[in-house]
């Protein structure tokens, strides 16, 4: 969902977080705190990223998130999707600052444009994007949990042996997958895993669950695309099953286990430049059109 008319507020706070292992960000976060003071704006960066560049003052992440008006990610895909993932439920917009030296699907500021990207934002010159959130209702070893994933989830063998999961949809047994793995993917994820896996592309503002296998047993098996009402529950054959989710975590399951796939109530918001297209971004990142 596109929602050109939403605004952020009065900007007095922005949040940093920087990609992690990278303490030669430094000098790029002290220029940018240094920027934005100009502007009498507070700069919040996490303890965790805080120490890694050596700097004092880093908070707690409820008061990045909680004391922030609007999140800065410095990194690629992979940072800005670990931000929105932690920081959804907080309601505050995410920008993604791409200083991989790579086009990202996400991250279409370029790290030498920030200054005229805050500037943009304190005139309301930008987009923000609503996307859905998969939110898995789990029962593990007993434990009730709630899980996240703004990308996707992927169910494997912890051994990487083959896996069989069950798709149950609406209460009937729709198909078992006997594969390495599956790809639940949301549309923002179809980008990622899911396309290396040979699975769809889907429009980011679409609602949909995308369910996609990895080197099936069967030919016959193909991605599945579904409508988010829909009621879906996952099951495994396996004592020594895993999730990874959108890539960064990592919880075992076991076939006792059982979890339900939804939509969260909650959707990440991402600001972006007015011009971002998301066509033009596949077509220059799949080269699309290239007679090569």
């Amino acid at each position: 969902m596109l929602n050109v008319n939403e605004r952020i507020g009065k900007i007095k706070t922005v949040g940093v977080r920087l990609r992690p292992k990278s303490p030669s960000l430094k000098e790029y976060f002290l220029d940018l705190k240094a920027y934005l003071q100009t502007l009498g704006i507070e700069t919040l960066l996490g303890e965790e990223c805080a120490r890694m560049i050596g700097v004092e003052g880093g908070v707690d992440e409820y008061a990045l998130y909680s004391r922030s008006d609007f999140l800065i990610s410095i990194g690629g895909d992979g940072t800005l999707i670990s931000l929105a993932r932690r920081s959804f439920k907080y309601d505050k917009p995410v920008l993604g600052v791409n200083n991989m030296g790579t086009l990202g699907f996400l991250t279409d500021v370029q790290s030498g444009e920030i200054k005229e990207m805050i500037d943009r934002l304190l005139k309301h010159d930008y987009e923000l994007e609503k996307r859905m959130i998969i939110q898995l209702n789990a029962e593990i070893e007993g434990k009730k949990q709630v899980l996240y994933a703004v990308n996707d989830v992927v169910i494997r063998h912890q051994k990487m042996r083959m896996i069989r999961i069950d798709l149950i949809i609406n209460g009937t047994l729709a198909n078992t997958y006997h594969g390495d793995a599956l790809i639940v993917a949301t549309p923002t994820g179809t980008t990622g895993y899911n396309l290396s896996a040979g699975g769809p592309i889907v429009y980011p503002y679409a609602k949909n669950f995308i369910f996609t296998p990895i080197c099936p047993h069967s030919l016959n098996q193909r991605s599945l695309v579904l409508p988010t009402h829909f009621d879906v529950e996952l099951k495994i054959h396996e004592k020594e099953g895993v999730l990874i989710i959108d890539g960064q975590d990592m919880i075992n399951i076991s076939l006792n286990d059982s979890i339900s796939v939804a939509m969260s109530d909650s959707l990440v918001k991402m600001i972006h430049k007015p011009e971002r297209n998301f066509f033009s971004a596949i077509k220059a990142k799949l080269n699309w059109g290239s007679a090569v």
